[in-house]
């Protein structure tokens, strides 16, 4: 069953800096847990200022550790929501 990180931020917050937020989250999760397995594994979608993780196995766990911990610290908590979505499965 997939299970996605669904992360919000409001108006302001500029797409291109979540994005280096999210470079930096998925460099430092390629340095715990290496760069071949991080991109057999990750799998992320920023639409605007929305970014989606898939946190179905541990190396999209850490990354979405790892970022939320990034833009509290550049962003602060007040300037974003994160939600987690399961997959239904099929009947």
């Amino acid at each position: 069953m997939a299970s996605l990180c669904k992360f919000r931020f409001v108006k302001g917050v500029k797409k291109r800096l979540i994005e280096a937020q999210m470079a930096l989250a998925i460099v430092a999760v390629e340095s715990t847990l290496g760069k071949s397995r991080v991109r057999l594994n990750a799998a992320y979608n920023l639409i605007g200022r929305t970014v989606i993780i898939d946190v179905s196995n541990m190396v999209g766990e850490h990354i979405a550790q790892v970022f939320t911990g990034l833009v509290t610290y550049r962003f602060g908590e007040e300037k974003f929501s994160v939600e987690r979505i399961r997959a239904r499965e099929k009947a």
